[in-house]
């Protein structure tokens, strides 16, 4: 859900604060101001508890400090802005100007991780810091974030009428063709208004990695996907919006669906194409027992690939990585693997170390420079890392292939999991399930 689904004005704020306690403290008495179940000093202490184990700070100028307090059953959050920014105490520096503050009862732990995933992918959306620029108020500050206010330029014109003349043809080959929806591949380059004038006869899915920050009131039969597509190819994107859209049981094997896309940053829709799912993604099948329904979470699938892709882009102090995250089926996995290294999960609480929770993507991003593979089970634990997998005859499975790729294949072919091998090489994140390569992302050429 969007960041505006739990967002109220009362908790709200221009911040005051010049430093992280002062910060810290203001949000915690908003959050207490209207909930007498919690108190100032339950609230501080367990935000700090957290923040003195793992920094809260997500991304530039952003922070999402959080915890869990006993005896509460709800969760809540309350939102500061600050426009001067605030030092922050955290790997990498560099001020912080938003900071969104979340507390809820143990009872709802899991709840919690998911929401902060989908949280964290609203932040990060790179328009969300423009947007408030020049909000001097809480009103103001809450109207943009609930999408209330547009405070950057209006979309250029010719790139609207680009994409609306495109999707157009889209709607009208899907009526043409007996197509059963048509997706919308679109970052957040892409002009969403043209789908103000979506016709209702037309099941749409929009793909984008955080389409609701910027999304335009729409009715049925609009669905939202949301897909880690990053700074990968317009192909591989396409991809990878196919078995999230298979994998989430939106799409059926005999379909026949519309696609719309464009190229990365371009900021328009500029490729159509008739898709048969059965044909194109026949081994995407394969994975639908396993996500969703099964073992493996989705959403789990939606993090480790946003940060396998975000490693393929960045590296790290400005090398490339490589890494194994295998995912799922952990009581068989295990039996396959020991450890290379003392394991760093070992001892802390399944809440503090769920890889859904958006504080663990820099520690799982730092120890991926460790050799060995992350094992994470299907709800997002993170049970080990720097494990080695014990793949006899993994040679013979995948000729050709390097030790690592062979190693992440062979996994698959004495278990359930999925795993996802990130090439040092190359820089390609690789898919295997099933004891076969399902699926290849490159990063598009800058």
């Amino acid at each position: 859900m969007p960041l505006s689904h739990y967002l109220t004005l009362s908790r709200t704020l221009v911040l005051q604060a010049s430093s992280k306690d002062e910060a810290l403290k203001e949000l915690a008495l908003a959050l207490c101001r209207h909930d007498p179940v919690l108190d100032v000093e339950t609230v501080m202490r367990a935000i700090n508890d957290r923040e003195h184990a793992v920094s809260s700070r997500i991304a530039p100028r952003i922070a999402l400090p959080h915890a869990l307090v006993s005896g509460y059953n709800r969760q809540t959050l309350a939102v500061g802005y600050s426009p001067a920014g605030i030092s922050w105490d955290s790997p990498g520096g560099g001020g912080v100007n938003l900071v969104v503050m979340s507390v809820c009862g143990e009872a709802l732990a899991d709840a919690h991780i998911r929401m902060l995933a989908e949280l964290a992918g609203t932040l990060q959306d790179e328009n969300t810091l423009e947007r408030l620029t020049g909000a001097g108020t809480n009103w103001q500050v809450y109207e943009v974030l609930r999408g209330g206010v547009e405070i950057p330029p209006p979309a250029d014109a010719r790139k609207v009428q680009l994409c609306r003349y495109l999707a157009e043809h889209a709607a009208a080959l899907a009526r043409q063709s007996g197509a059963g929806s048509v997706m919308v591949l679109a970052d957040d380059r892409v002009p969403l208004c043209f789908l103000e004038d979506w016709p209702d006869d037309v099941p749409l899915i929009l793909a984008a990695d955080d389409a609701a920050t910027h999304l335009p009131e729409a009715e049925e039969p609009l669905t939202i996907l949301s897909v880690p597509m990053g700074h990968l190819r317009r192909a591989h994107r396409v991809k990878l919006a196919f078995l999230f859209a298979l994998s989430n049981a939106l799409l059926e094997a005999g379909e026949i669906v519309v696609c719309a896309s464009g190229e990365p940053g371009s900021g328009v829709l500029s490729n159509l194409e008739l898709v048969e799912v059965a044909r194109e993604f026949d081994t995407f099948l394969t994975l639908r027992p396993q996500i969703g329904g099964g073992d493996l979470s989705h959403h789990v699938l939606d993090r480790v690939l946003h940060i396998a892709t975000s490693l393929a882009r960045e590296g790290r102090e400005g090398r490339p990585v490589g890494a194994i995250f295998i995912l799922g089926d952990y009581e068989n996995v295990q039996k396959r693997c020991r450890q290379l290294v003392m394991n760093p999960f070992r001892g802390y609480p399944e809440n503090d170390r769920n890889v859904l929770d958006p504080s663990l993507e820099e520690t799982v991003k730092e120890f991926s420079r460790i050799d060995g593979a992350f094992l994470i089970r299907g709800d997002g634990v993170i049970m080990s890392m720097g494990a080695f997998i014990q793949t006899e005859g993994a040679e013979s499975l995948a000729p050709g292939l390097g030790a690592r790729h062979a190693a992440a294949l062979a996994i698959t072919a004495s278990t359930r999991a999925l795993s996802i091998c990130l090439s040092e090489s190359t820089r390609r994140v690789s898919l295997f399930h099933g004891g076969k390569l399902i699926m290849t992302l490159d990063q598009a050429a800058h």
